[in-house]
């Protein structure tokens, strides 16, 4: 979003940013973790250090920035109706850029519910946003690159990580390195497994492993989800955009094209609302959804 909003007003055109934030950045605000491979003209750099270049750039541009404003509708004339909490007003807008991300997908398991299982992503913003550590005793339930990270920083921090559970046979990280360093942390891959409960009296104290079918308990505080994420649609159901079904994208997710534009010519999308997961390659749709609407303004041609 904040990549979009900047492409749009490196070209002299009115861009205003709306965030329900307290601040602009989403997750970046708490990812410690170095990002590799992002497009030119960024470099290698960790999450926070990104969004710290990102937000100077916004300073020093003309975008106008909503802070804690929230979408909340769409009028019947296409405008954007948009809430600060104590009142609502219109926003017309002839390009509109969605990207509101994805959220986190739980995994269901009796005991769940119970303080102290949280995902990944919360786990995260505990340690790295409110610097508050979210347990002594781990596991972590899933194992995508994010699932990866989160152990190594649940461990740098002095937590005891007992384990990465992963119900396949193999690791959903492909990431050869992030696995290796795992491996040098100590920390345990359990694979063909999967929790088959949680108990404890006011928060999670036991947790019964399923390893290859013999179960196993483990005295932890904390169970870290990693089960994925799923495009937030909700913003895209009120501006009448088509949805379509891609499980290798995150399943359902507005449709759209080449350009990132959806079913409405005036709506485009990009980020994980798009299904892209990896930061390296979300920079570059949001810049591609703000050249798109440039030149569907007529701003740039299709040459440029």
């Amino acid at each position: 979003g904040l990549n979009a909003a900047l492409t749009a007003d490196a070209y002299g055109v009115k861009t205003t940013l709306i965030d329900e934030g307290y601040a602009v950045g989403g997750q970046l605000k708490q990812q410690t973790q170095l990002i590799s491979h992002l497009p030119t003209p960024f470099k290698k750099q960790r999450g926070t250090s990104l969004l710290k270049t990102l937000s100077d750039q916004l300073s020093a541009s003309n975008v106008d920035v909503l802070l804690r404003h929230t979408m909340i509708g769409a009028y019947k004339d296409g405008r954007i109706a948009v809430s600060n909490g104590n009142s609502t007003f219109p926003i017309n807008a002839q390009k509109v850029i969605i990207t509101t991300g994805a959220a986190e997908e739980p995994s269901l398991f009796p005991g769940w519910t119970k303080p102290g299982i949280m995902t990944v992503g919360a786990a995260q913003i505990l340690m790295n946003r409110e610097f508050v550590l979210p347990g002594k005793n781990a596991l972590i339930l899933g194992s995508n690159d994010f699932s990866l990270e989160v152990a190594r920083q649940l461990k740098a921090c002095g937590v005891t990580v007992h384990g990465i559970i992963e119900s396949s046979h193999q690791l959903h990280s492909q990431n050869e390195a992030l696995i290796q360093a795992i491996k040098d942390d100590d920390i345990k891959l359990f694979l063909n497994s999967f929790i088959s409960h949680a108990s404890g009296a006011d928060q999670v104290e036991t947790v019964t492993v399923n390893h290859d079918g013999e179960e196993q308990n483990y005295e932890v505080d904390l169970v870290c989800i990693g089960h994925g994420v799923t495009p937030i649609l909700e913003p895209f159901d009120i501006m009448g955009c088509t949805l379509t079904y891609q499980e290798h994208l995150g399943g359902w997710l507005p449709a759209y094209d080449k350009t990132l534009e959806t079913s409405q010519p005036s709506i485009f999308v990009a980020g994980n609302a798009a299904g892209i997961t990896c930061m390296g390659a979300i920079l570059l749709p949001g810049e591609i959804a703000g050249i798109s609407a440039l030149q569907s303004l007529g701003i740039i041609d299709h040459e440029q």
